[in-house]
């Protein structure tokens, strides 16, 4: 009997089967670590020992009374302007260098060998740990470009450029280490799967753009980005994760004072969970906040990257099925 069912029948279970390991990894790891955050962040849960928690409204307090102190705690505030701020500062450039390498390593005018070296060394960093990066970083700073301002000093003093020592102090600055590093860790991974977005993109239509006249830059805006519109959306996620879950680059410097001005957010989670008191229900309420903004942000990007022609067409389809379903009615008699 078995051997009369259709050959996709036959062959179906067994992507059921081996879908098992991964659905029990994600309710074990995922599922259940995020709905017991949740739940914490309505309790009453401090202290070393990890005693059982008790509800907010047991001990006379609201249900939104963990959520109320971590909006108005002033830490709070400082690590979500500097985890916007080290954001915006290293996804601009991050995305600029990434799309433009992939996009000249895609260009068939250029004709690039070597296509899979690049892509092995640019992500490369990203499988490295935060503090191995920084103390390379620190060591590379402190060599290249000390002799790089020692140089535009001596340019600057002998062709009257007007460059002053005060013009680099920003160099020897912690957020410029931050950003750059996290720049340098990150953009492999855009790069990578900006070159396999691009590949999708038939060729005929570069051709296309190229018969019609159209520039590189005209061909880059007008067709790449459009014809990769799902793996853009894609991107901005992973950038949406790393920007908002950045912890390891800022803590390598100097993550032992509490009042570190370089706060971000996760580190912010970390020394409520982990650091002085040990307040486990402040540290779930904060990652809660901090999953709805990744959340809104996500639907956020999603709707700007939405294929506007699309979305018109599904609303004229479903116009189309509401008055074909009203026509039937009117048909049967009913009254509309």
């Amino acid at each position: 009997m078995g051997k009369n069912k259709p050959l996709s029948r036959r062959y179906a279970k067994w992507g059921y089967i081996f879908s098992i390991p991964f659905i029990l990894a994600f309710l074990l790891f995922h599922a259940y670590p995020l709905f017991r955050t949740v739940i914490l962040a309505f309790t009453e849960l401090k202290g070393a020992a990890k005693t059982d928690f008790k509800w907010l409204w047991d001990v006379g307090k609201p249900w939104y009374f963990n959520f109320q102190y971590i909006l108005k705690s002033q830490m709070f505030h400082k690590a979500l302007k500097n985890t916007l701020f080290f954001w915006i500062c290293e996804a601009v450039p991050e995305w600029i260098l990434a799309f433009w390498l992939a996009a000249v390593v895609t260009d068939r005018r250029y004709k690039i060998k070597g296509k899979m070296f690049f892509k092995t060394a640019f992500f490369m960093p990203k499988v490295l740990s935060g503090y191995i990066m920084g103390v390379f970083f620190v060591g590379l700073f402190s060599t290249f470009f000390a002799k790089l301002e020692e140089f535009v000093l001596i340019a600057s003093a002998i062709d009257g450029f007007g460059f002053t020592p005060e013009d680099f102090e920003f160099i020897w600055t912690l957020p410029f280490f931050i950003i750059v590093i996290n720049i340098y860790m990150h953009f492999g991974i855009i790069f990578v799967y900006a070159v396999a977005g691009m590949g999708t993109i038939p060729g005929e239509v570069f051709e296309a753009a190229e018969m019609d006249g159209a520039n590189r830059i005209q061909t880059f805006f007008r067709v790449t980005l459009p014809g990769m519109r799902p793996v853009l959306f894609f991107i901005s996620v992973i950038t949406i994760m790393d920007g908002l879950g950045m912890f390891d680059v800022p803590y390598v410097f100097g993550f032992w004072d509490n009042s570190n001005p370089n706060i971000t957010l996760m580190m912010y989670i970390y020394m409520l969970a982990f650091r002085g008191t040990y307040n486990y229900a402040m540290a779930s309420a904060a990652s809660v906040i901090l999953l709805i903004m990744f959340g809104a942000i996500s639907i956020f990007a999603g709707y700007m990257l939405r294929d506007k022609d699309e979305a018109k067409l599904r609303a004229m389809r479903r116009l189309e099925r509401r008055e074909e379903r009203r026509a039937k009615r009117q048909a049967k008699g009913e009254v509309v």
